[in-house]
């Protein structure tokens, strides 16, 4: 599997979705290790296109990252991998993927097809709501993205069954067409022009047993999470990954004090605090702006102050009261009364 980029200019109406829930698209992409096309334009890694489309969607509580028109929270995408956890296999994990999302989303755009010797997970997006369904080229780019994601946590559920077992790829791109940076990410045959996205598995493969068992994330941000750590562990990009965007997704991994985290990218603290400072980055800062993300989007979904200040482990109220002021310039009361009307 090789490295993959998204190409900047191609998620620009992603970009400025994000600025109707107050995200700034320069702030989007901090920390982002960009990169260039031969062709001299900017991209950044598959890993980061999907960092961008988390940050979005917590700020959203839409697990779509505000792609579709139609919202889903994320109590849905935790309720999708509850259900998950009970596959024992690569082709019950299908089953379950394509019956539960056609369920969300309220129409049938997944089948499952059977053959001798292949499996097939069939996405079709043609008459799915996007928000810029106008625009071609983007949901081209939404599309290609969308069965990287599907790929990754098929085998992240499966402990890399899905991989070994993948046989082909099937896309919607015209024939002839120039192959996008994003879909270097496939190491088996593609085939363009089809009428709907298509995985192909080896059927033998896809149904020997695998456990599944108690390592799902059920958290809200569990499904995004699952897929940071999935690429991260498999595409080669971390050498060029901004010390930031790594220090921010062991954050959003749940790691909160310096040492830990200096301790996953194997450097002291001093190094952490140095390489961070280099990149106009601190650590305080980027923890706070991760738990004031976090208290936005509780707030969005529903949850009291009181809750927020739980969960965020503020010593009481007032102090929460005060850090939320600073960086929304009003209340969290007053935020999520705002927010609701």
């Amino acid at each position: 599997m090789s490295h993959a980029s998204v190409l900047i200019e191609d998620i620009k109406p992603l970009l400025d979705a994000a600025g109707e829930y107050g995200l700034d698209p320069e702030s989007l992409l901090q920390g982002a290790a960009t990169d260039t096309a031969t062709d001299g334009r900017a991209m950044i890694s598959i890993a980061d296109y999907f960092r961008v489309q988390r940050t979005i969607a917590l700020a959203s509580d839409d697990l779509t990252a505000v792609l579709s028109s139609r919202k889903l929270t994320f109590k849905t995408g935790q309720f999708l991998m509850s259900q998950m956890q009970n596959a024992n296999s690569l082709l019950a994990t299908i089953e379950t993927l394509a019956e539960h999302m056609n369920m969300m989303h309220g129409d049938v755009y997944n089948t499952v097809r059977y053959g001798d010797d292949r499996l097939s997970l069939i996405v079709d997006d043609s008459h799915f709501p996007y928000r810029s369904r106008e625009n071609a080229e983007f949901v081209e780019l939404v599309g290609d993205c969308l069965i990287i994601k599907i790929h990754c946590l098929l085998d992240s559920l499966t402990h890399g069954v899905a991989e070994t077992a993948l046989k082909r790829i099937k896309l919607t791109r015209k024939r002839g067409e120039s192959r996008r940076p994003q879909n270097s990410f496939w190491s088996v045959p593609l085939e363009y022009g089809a009428s709907a996205y298509e995985l192909v598995y080896d059927f033998d493969r896809a149904c020997q047993p695998t456990k599944i068992g108690d390592e799902i994330d059920l958290s809200a941000d569990g499904l995004f999470s699952r897929l940071l750590s999935y690429l991260e562990a498999r595409e080669p990009s971390t050498a060029g990954q901004s010390v930031t965007a790594r220090t921010l997704d062991l954050i959003d991994d749940g790691l909160t004090r310096q040492m830990d985290i200096a301790q996953r990218l194997d450097m002291s603290v001093a190094t952490l605090r140095r390489r961070l400072c280099e990149e106009g980055s601190h650590f305080r800062d980027l923890l706070l702006n991760a738990k004031l993300r976090r208290a936005e989007a509780m707030l969005k979904r529903g949850c009291s102050v009181a809750q927020a200040t739980e969960a965020l482990d503020y010593s009481d109220v007032r102090a929460f009261n005060r850090a939320f002021k600073r960086w929304k310039g009003k209340t969290p009361a007053a935020f999520a009364q705002e927010f609701q009307s």
